[in-house]
């Protein structure tokens, strides 16, 4: 695995596929209102709030999930997503720290 060193943080190939999913507007949308959110939405809010097509919004918070920005959890018939913090802050120290 490649890396690169930014001050004493390293950039690791799962921060690349972060910063490639968060590349795209509506996933960038939507990781914004989880953020902003700092809770459990479920995918219908983030539907209704966004105006996005359910088959839309699945394949993108597939991707943010995969990507490991976002979280999900299910609940009988209902699914949770919230941002992954831990993540987000991982991002944003990487991009401060060469700054």
């Amino acid at each position: 695995m490649k890396t690169l060193p930014l001050a004493r943080l390293q950039a690791r190939e799962d921060h690349v596929e972060a910063f490639k999913a968060l590349a795209h507007l509506t996933r960038l949308e939507i990781f914004f209102l989880l953020v902003r959110r700092g809770r459990e939405v479920p995918a219908g809010e983030i539907q209704a709030e966004l105006d996005i097509p359910g088959p839309t919004l699945s394949h993108h918070l597939d991707l943010l999930r995969r990507a490991g920005l976002v979280q999900s959890r299910k609940e009988e018939r209902f699914v949770y997503y919230s941002a992954r913090s831990d993540m987000a802050s991982e991002l944003v120290r990487l991009l401060t720290a060469c700054c």
